[in-house]
C-alpha cells in the first residue's frame, strides 16, 4: 500500500487527497497543516502541524506539497532529502533562488519521482495536440498567443495573509492564476524560451503589492516570438485563450482549454481533434475542487503514483514545471529593470518591480 502525506490542507490539499483516494492501493497516512482544523478535514491515519514528523516517518512514500508558494522549496528539498517522492503544486517557486533549489534537489535524487502540478497537460486533447505539433503536423510553429483573464478582489486577497504579497506570493495574476494557461501554451508549442521582455502593472487594487496585469513577449530558441498576457481585470470570471499557428495549420483553445477553432488540410485530423475535445473532461471530478481547476488533477496524481510503482519518469517533472515558472519570473525581472531578461536568470540579481497603484 503506497503511503501518502498531504502537507498543506487548505484550498488544494483536499483535492490531492481526493485524487489519491481514487487508487485502491494508496492511502493518506499524514495530513499536515499549521492549522490543526484544516488537517482534520482530511481523513488520514495521523495529523500534525510539523512537516518534520512526516519526513521522519519511514513508511511515507509520497509527499504532496500544497502549501503557500514561499514554503515549496524547503518542503520539496526536505522531502527528497528524506527519501520521499514528491509532487508540488504550482508555482514551484516564487523566486529564482527557490526554483534553483528545487531543481538541484531533484537532480541530486534521480531515483525519486519529483513532479510539479500542471494538470491541464493531461487532457486527452492537449496531449494529442502536443504530439501533433512535435511531429510537425502543423508545420513550423510561427505564432503563439496566450491570453488569460480573471477577477481576484479584496475579499480573495484578505482570505490568507500571504496572498498579494511580493515576498510571499511572488507575484500576482501571472504566477498564481495565469500560469496554468501560460504553461499549456508554451508546452504545446514546444517552446524553449531564451529571452523575455515583460511589463507588469498594478492598476486598481490598493490591498496588494503585486501585479494585476502581466504582458510579455518571449523569444524562443527556434526563433518563435510568442505573446503572453494575464489580466485580473475586475470584470471577468475566468477566461482562457491559446492560439497556435503553424505553416500547415492552426488551432485555438478557449475557456476550459476546449477546442474552438481548427485549421488543417486533413479532414480526418480535424475530426479526430473535435472528437478528443468532446472527451476533454474525461478526468475525475473531485469533491471540493473548483471548476477552474479542471478535472485532471486525478490523472496527474495517478501518473505520479504509477511512476513510483514502475520506476519511471512522470509525464511532468519538476524540471518541466519549472519552465513556465521561470518565464514569469523573467518577465517580472524584465519589468523591474526595463530590459529583456535572459534565461536562466541569475538568482542573486533578481528583482520584482516596485508597482505604485496607478489609480491612486
Amino acid at each position: 500500500m503506497l503511503q501518502v502525506a498531504i502537507v498543506g490542507c487548505g484550498v488544494i490539499g483536499p483535492v490531492h487527497a481526493a485524487a489519491v483516494g481514487l487508487d485502491r492501493e494508496a492511502q493518506i497516512r499524514w495530513a499536515c497543516d499549521r492549522e490543526p482544523a484544516k488537517a482534520q478535514r482530511i481523513a488520514a491515519a495521523h495529523q500534525t502541524t510539523d512537516s518534520a514528523a512526516v519526513f521522519a516517518d519511514p513508511d511515507v512514500d509520497l509527499v504532496c506539497v500544497c502549501t503557500p508558494h514561499p514554503e515549496h522549496a524547503a518542503l520539496v528539498a526536505g522531502a527528497l532529502a528524506a527519501g520521499k517522492h514528491v509532487v508540488c503544486e504550482k508555482p514551484l517557486a516564487s523566486t529564482p533562488a527557490d526554483l534553483a533549489r528545487i531543481l538541484e534537489a531533484a537532480e541530486s535524487h534521480p531515483q525519486l519521482v519529483a513532479s510539479g502540478i500542471f494538470q491541464h497537460r493531461y487532457a486527452p486533447l492537449a496531449r494529442r495536440l502536443r504530439q501533433l505539433v512535435a511531429e510537425g503536423a502543423f508545420g513550423e510553429v510561427s505564432a503563439l498567443e496566450v491570453d488569460f483573464a480573471c477577477t481576484r478582489d479584496e475579499r480573495y486577497y484578505a482570505s490568507a495573509a500571504w496572498r498579494g504579497k511580493r515576498l510571499a506570493e511572488g507575484g500576482g495574476v501571472a504566477i498564481n492564476q495565469g500560469i496554468h494557461t501560460i504553461d499549456l501554451g508554451l508546452w504545446l508549442a514546444g517552446a524553449e524560451v531564451r529571452r523575455v521582455a515583460g511589463r507588469v502593472r498594478r492598476r486598481r487594487l490598493a490591498c496588494i503589492e503585486v501585479e494585476d496585469l502581466f504582458e510579455a513577449e518571449v523569444l524562443c530558441a527556434s526563433g518563435l516570438s510568442a505573446r503572453l498576457r494575464a489580466d485580473n481585470d475586475g470584470t471577468t470570471g475566468w477566461k482562457q485563450r491559446v492560439v497556435l499557428r503553424g505553416t500547415r495549420g492552426a488551432f485555438t483553445l478557449g475557456d476550459g482549454h476546449r477546442l474552438i477553432a481548427i485549421e488543417h488540410p486533413s479532414g480526418a485530423l480535424r475530426e479526430e481533434l473535435q472528437a478528443l475535445d468532446a472527451c476533454n473532461l474525461d478526468g475525475k471530478p473531485l469533491g471540493g475542487a473548483k471548476d477552474v481547476y479542471g478535472y485532471h488533477h486525478a490523472l496527474q496524481i495517478a501518473d505520479v503514483i504509477e511512476s513510483i510503482r514502475a520506476g519511471r519518469r512522470p509525464m511532468v517533472t519538476v524540471a518541466d514545471a519549472a519552465q513556465a515558472n521561470a518565464v514569469i519570473l523573467a518577465a517580472y525581472h524584465s519589468s523591474a529593470t526595463g530590459s529583456p531578461a535572459i534565461l536562466p536568470l541569475v538568482p542573486a540579481s533578481y528583482s520584482y518591480p516596485n508597482l505604485p497603484l496607478e489609480s491612486a
